[in-house]
């Protein structure tokens, strides 16, 4: 019984210093200012998902080149047994103007999609249907910072879709979680 008591209380000390921790870091962050040019934390490096067809589909990385040129890789997998799709994208972003906390930027870039599909069964073996496609663009977004860490990235790209060959314009948009 003792050695009972004795556990719970040490369960429930350290859940109040977590919990005292978690308190004082929420603080210090409300505190302070979010800020893209802050030298002392630059968050150079994010992490997210991103939508688009010139980006990709996916989970998203954003590598700085220099301070003002960005890489995003982006990629996805989605497969069950009777429908299988990937792809990847890449894009660099030029910065255009950056303030504390809304970045203006150019983008261009390219991805590949790959989309096979089971749209029957003839004779007792599967028939599948296969689509293939490289999209490719160009256009211009806006990064805006949310809270401390967290960005909304939306865009607007010139699209030419690999599989008619037409240009459109079409949107993007991603989350991302700066370091």
């Amino acid at each position: 019984m003792r050695k009972s008591l004795r556990t719970a209380a040490t369960a429930v000390a350290v859940l109040a210093a977590l919990a005292l921790l978690v308190t004082a870091d929420s603080v210090r962050a409300q505190d302070a200012v979010p800020d893209w040019n802050d030298p002392s934390d630059t968050m150079a490096h994010a992490v997210g998902l991103h939508y688009g067809r010139v980006g990709g589909h996916g989970l998203s990385f954003r590598l700085p080149l220099k301070w003002f040129l960005y890489l995003q890789p982006t990629g996805g997998i989605w497969h069950t047994s009777d429908h299988k799709r990937h792809n990847v994208g890449l894009q660099l972003h030029y910065i255009l103007r950056q303030d504390q906390k809304l970045r203006l930027y150019l983008g261009g870039g390219g991805a590949y999609f790959y989309d096979k599909e089971k749209t029957g069964v003839s004779d007792g073996s599967d028939i599948y249907t296969t689509e293939t496609n490289w999209n490719w663009g160009a256009g211009v977004g806006i990064e805006r910072l949310l809270g401390h860490r967290w960005a909304l990235q939306v865009e607007l790209d010139f699209i030419r879709y690999g599989d008619s060959g037409n240009i459109q314009v079409t949107p993007q948009a991603g989350i991302y979680f700066y370091w």
